[in-house]
């Protein structure tokens, strides 16, 4: 069950930004929203094959030089049937790693470049329930391990803001895509930072819904179910409409419906900021200047601010996390030999995937069994601090978007892993501990996206919503353009 229509239609129907969407030109600026061109196509000003084909277009203008498709769908998105659900007619991108009955299913990885969907799984199939229009399928590193899109199977995939630099991971191609003005949103999902790391790097706004919160995830309860499911958008309003259509409702929702949130609150809200990961790593200067930036934003609109402590062992935790992620390394690669019907060579898997899952294919079960309480721990002692305080302030990212080639899948996991660790130290704590977050495109670091990341305990997506829509008005990052934009 979604939320219907008319809501969204409310919401939008007396925008400016519709104006423009009469009579779509596929060589004009891309429009300004999801939520416009919904209301567009509902009030008949354009339709849903303009809206289709001027993506389209925008996609072949912009895909040479960013490497987000990994697979089109022009045929089908063309030739559907108009969608009813309540973003209905909008275009959007599918991240390569769910399933599509009748196209690629490669997850980033040349051992499946022969895989096809078998049919839409949950999350894609909800997608299409909320009237989204897929045109294509976009890139992501093997499996969705790294946290830069650099797979063998595809290419580089350029972050619009400097093509020399990544587009984040795992969800870089759908960020790349969005920031450079192809769709207004695209789907991403997240198991340790893959919604949040792109958004980051290409200044969007990223939410990391709760743990079985979303549509496709109602029985994902575990503290091992890291994985979930959203989108990335340049708006938060295109965000809040994604999330409303695809929340889980009725007897098996795991917390109360949001709804349609559509602006910000009057509440102040008691924040706590954690500047240093929860090994103690404080961030680059130039990530410093941002989080300080935002602080002090925050302080002016009223909310009140704190510094945290970790509610957690750092350590313990890095370390168990480390071992799961391992873990889920090598089961991805016996599924790779499974389906190739033999071992797995270099020429399957890249160098970074081995090395991982070697890793992880030698853990006993006591071991993992020892990570798994670990987590569970975290788990508790993380919900809990939320009885004290309403939202937490970290980086998204220790340094800013990297360099293309500093995390090569063609490197050794034991090459790259003392960066990683400094890399993406925040963003996995919300996927083991089930917490909603959210990647907002605070400021700027070098030329190069930063985001500061907004957590509230599970189930509390309003509360980031209410708050991303504040700092939006009062920042305006929905206005700015990369150098590579589709106009």
């Amino acid at each position: 069950m979604t939320i219907d229509r008319r809501g969204f239609l409310r919401h939008g129907a007396t925008l400016a930004a519709v104006a423009p969407l009469s009579g779509v030109d596929a060589r004009a600026a891309p429009p300004a929203d999801a939520v416009a061109q919904a209301a567009a196509v509902a009030a008949g000003t354009v339709t849903q094959r303009a809206l289709v084909d001027a993506a389209i277009a925008r996609l072949g203008r912009i895909n040479p030089r960013l490497n987000v498709l990994a697979s089109e769908n022009f045929a089908r998105a063309r030739d559907g049937a108009p969608s009813a659900g309540p973003l209905g007619g909008v275009p959007t991108l599918i991240k390569g790693n769910i399933e599509q009955g009748g196209l690629p299913f490669t997850s980033g990885s040349r051992a499946f470049a022969k895989r096809v969907g078998k049919a839409d799984g949950a999350i894609a199939a909800s997608i299409a329930r909320a009237g989204l229009v897929s045109i294509g399928r976009t890139t992501l590193p093997e499996f969705g391990l790294l946290p830069t899109t650099e797979p063998l199977a595809t290419g580089l995939t350029r972050n619009p803001w400097n093509l020399g630099h990544s587009s984040g991971g795992s969800s870089g191609g759908s960020a790349a895509a969005v920031a450079a003005g192809v769709v207004a949103v695209a789907h991403a999902n997240d198991g340790g930072g893959s919604i949040r790391i792109p958004a980051s790097c290409c200044n969007l706004v990223g939410l990391k819904p709760s743990r079985a919160r979303m549509q496709g995830e109602q029985g994902a309860r575990k503290v091992t179910d890291f994985g979930v499911n959203g989108c990335v958008s340049r708006t938060v309003r295109d965000t809040a409409a994604w999330f409303a259509a695809c929340e889980v409702r009725g007897a098996d929702a795991a917390y109360p419906p949001v709804g349609l949130v559509t602006g910000p609150s009057k509440a102040r809200l008691r924040i706590r900021g954690l500047r240093a990961s929860g090994l103690g790593v404080e961030p680059a200067p130039g990530v410093g200047r941002v989080f300080d930036d935002a602080r002090r934003l925050l302080i002016k609109l009223g909310h009140g601010y704190g510094d945290a402590r970790p509610a957690f062992d750092g350590p313990a935790v890095a370390d168990a996390f480390n071992k799961l992620w391992s873990s889920g390394a090598a089961a991805r690669q016996k599924a790779a030999a499974d389906f190739l019907g033999r071992a797995v060579t270099e020429a399957d898997i890249e160098p970074a995937t081995l090395t991982w899952a070697a890793k992880g294919a030698g853990l006993a079960k006591p071991v993992l069994e020892a990570a798994v309480a670990t987590m569970q721990d975290l788990e508790r002692r993380y919900t809990a601090q939320f009885d004290d305080f309403d939202v937490l302030m970290t980086p998204v990212l220790a340094l800013p978007p990297l360099r293309l080639g500093t995390l090569s899948p063609r490197k050794s996991y034991d090459e790259m892993r003392a960066l990683l660790q400094t890399y993406v130290a925040y963003t996995p704590i919300e996927n083991a501990s089930g917490a909603c977050a959210i990647s907002l495109p605070i400021g700027f670091a070098g030329g190069l996206p930063v985001g500061i990341q907004f957590v509230a305990r599970p189930g509390g997506e309003r509360v980031l919503l209410e708050l991303a829509y504040e700092l939006e008005n009062a920042l305006g990052w929905h206005r700015m353009r990369p150098g590579v934009w589709a106009g």
